[in-house]
């Protein structure tokens, strides 16, 4: 005796195979993702007494978090990482600045995000944060972590001009170096970024204060550990000494 199916559960069932099939193929995808992520703050001798499950947590956060437009998604958050509904990592603030509020944004790549820190607090524009509020300025200073993964001076110069002047920052802290030597990019145009964004400032009454990062490239540095080896990889160092050709100033 033989049992006839429907042609609508069949249907049904089928639908129902292919999604299991699907969610199968998804969760093999994704433990196989997790197997190829590595992250260089891993091997670093900072992180030799931090526990492996902990550390490997850290570095999954990081990779776990979603840009768009070389903007950070907002609403984001991991085990260490909030990104806020602004787009930005840390605690949420008001877009409008109050009127007694001298408010600071430290910009940069994967270094001022933060990749590697244990929590939103201990990146650099949190401890930034703790040390300024052991101050008595006699007004609240408010820091902004406004890192970007990947960042180089001409996303920062987007991110100046087009998001961070709507939020009336007092200060713009940046980090540079690293991201503009690795995308290849001419110290004459890392100059003119900076400038820009210098001179932009100084027409939107906010200050500036540019730090180059001590890496291969910027003058007669010794290169670390880390920076040989990644030389030994063929990446195109800068020719020409930046420190040499980079004229950034503050007014």
């Amino acid at each position: 005796m033989s049992v006839q199916v429907s042609y609508k559960k069949q249907a049904v069932l089928g639908i129902i195979g292919i999604t299991l099939l699907f969610l199968g193929v998804e969760a093999i995808a994704n433990v196989w993702w997790i197997t190829q992520i590595n992250c260089e703050f891993e091997d670093n001798e900072i992180f030799q007494n931090i526990d492996e499950v902990k550390k490997r947590q850290l570095c999954l956060d990081f990779y776990a978090i979603k840009i768009s437009d070389d903007e950070l998604i907002p609403n984001q958050k991991s085990e260490s990482i909030t990104i806020n509904s602004l787009g930005f990592r840390g605690d949420e603030f008001y877009s409008v600045k109050q009127s007694d509020m001298y408010r600071i944004f430290m910009v940069g790549g994967s270094t001022m995000f933060g990749v590697g820190a244990t929590s939103d607090e201990t990146t650099i524009p949190g401890f930034m944060q703790e040390f300024l509020n052991e101050k008595d300025f006699g007004f609240d200073i408010q820091v902004i972590n406004s890192g970007i993964q990947g960042a180089d001076s001409n996303t920062e110069l987007k991110l100046v001009k087009q998001k961070l002047i709507t939020f009336s920052p007092d200060l713009i802290i940046m980090y540079d170096g690293w991201n503009d030597l690795r995308a290849n990019n001419s110290p004459s145009e890392l100059k003119e970024n900076l400038e820009v964004i210098c001179e932009f400032g100084n027409d939107n009454n906010f200050d500036t204060i540019i730090s180059l990062q001590p890496i291969a490239g910027f003058g007669n540095k010794i290169l670390t550990k880390q920076e040989s080896e990644y030389a030994k990889t063929g990446e195109n160092y800068s020719k020409k000494p930046l420190i040499e050709s980079l004229s950034v100033y503050q007014d």
